[in-house]
């Protein structure tokens, strides 16, 4: 489970404001992304395909407008173009220590997560092991996603303080398949 940005382009269904809290099951994908020239790049790790996980929209990504649909909100994975949040939310610490000095792309290995704050560090750790970040060479990054509005789980809305209006009206998700 995990927050994730929305982004806003509303060409695969999601709107942006309107999708602030509501909570998505996500199935990785093999899609990759093409740029310009034919270059593949990014997607999901191989040993992701059909796995999934639950996230909550708790940000919008309007700087967001790809293919895809989520940007997750994961440590040390980068902070793009806004990187003064975190040095905000956990004082005596600089803007390199939450990316390793890489705005776009975050830290290359597990060794940056010792730079983070103690709450963060859980999450960079999964980003390495579970999420296969940067594994063989090739980054996972911004992976393709199937996905489905499902009910919040409690975990997340106990962190976020958020919980839909309609969330009664989506199905509940079965938690056990991901444990």
């Amino acid at each position: 489970m995990g927050f994730a940005a929305a982004a806003v382009s509303g060409n695969h269904g999601l709107t942006g404001d309107g999708n602030c809290g509501q909570c998505f099951e996500l199935k990785f994908t093999n899609k990759q992304h093409k740029d310009g020239g034919g270059y593949k790049w990014g997607g999901a790790h191989p040993d992701l395909l059909n796995m999934g996980m639950v996230v909550q929209v708790n940000n919008i990504g309007y700087d967001v407008t790809g293919e895809h649909s989520f940007d997750l909100q994961i440590p040390s994975t980068g902070q793009g173009i806004f990187t003064d949040g975190c040095t905000k939310q956990f004082a005596g610490y600089s803007s390199s220590d939450f990316d390793c000095g890489t705005n776009f792309g975050g830290c290359s290995d597990s060794s940056g997560c010792k730079r983070l704050p103690k709450e963060l560090q859980q999450g960079c750790e999964w980003l390495f092991g579970w999420y296969r970040w940067k594994a063989e060479g090739g980054p996972t990054n911004n992976p393709f996603v199937d996905f489905r509005r499902v009910r919040c789980p409690q975990h997340l809305t106990n962190i976020s303080g958020s919980r839909p209006i309609d969330d009664d009206r989506h199905p509940e998700i079965d938690l056990s398949r991901y444990a």
